[in-house]
């Protein structure tokens, strides 16, 4: 019997399963973009065999080729893999650029919490799902505000 894939924080993480992982998130896109491996090559600037070696998990990918993925699939792309080490990939301009727009958000995301505990004290699998929209969304401000919290390089160029 195979162990589940249930990483602690200090887990080690299969270098197979993030080569696997990143491969499938490839043929995902290939598959909703109606892409190539040529398409691909050319995002990641690499040969189509070479996509194609990436996408079958058979082939380290070197961090340039890594980053214009992300850069141009974002989440799509890199967020399977990351989850398995605990992290995500969000966009640092992501969600709405108001204030307000970003409370409304958040307000909304609470009143579905607190609806889904009135009965139980527990959000359920269901319950959850049904306010996918509203976590999305209200996670978009918060990482918008937390991106407003990190400190800014300033430059001296002239």
């Amino acid at each position: 019997m195979s162990r589940p894939h249930i990483h602690g924080r200090y887990a080690t993480v299969p270098a197979s399963l993030l080569l696997e992982t990143l491969g499938d998130s490839l043929a995902k896109i290939r598959r909703e973009d109606g892409a190539t491996d040529d398409d691909l090559g050319a995002v990641l600037g690499k040969s189509g065999d070479t996509a194609e070696r990436y996408r079958a998990g058979g082939s380290e990918m070197g961090v340039v080729a890594f980053l214009r993925g992300c850069r141009a699939w974002d989440g799509r792309f890199a967020n399977a893999a990351l989850a398995l080490v605990g992290m995500k990939l969000v966009e640092i301009e992501s969600g709405a650029r108001s204030d307000r727009a970003g409370f409304t958000a958040l307000a909304m995301l609470l009143a579905q919490l607190s609806e889904a505990l009135e009965d139980d004290n527990i959000v359920d699998d269901r319950e959850l799902a049904a306010m996918s929209a509203a976590v999305e969304s209200a996670g978009k401000h918060i990482d918008r505000l937390r991106e407003r919290l990190r400190p800014r390089l300033i430059s001296n160029r002239g």
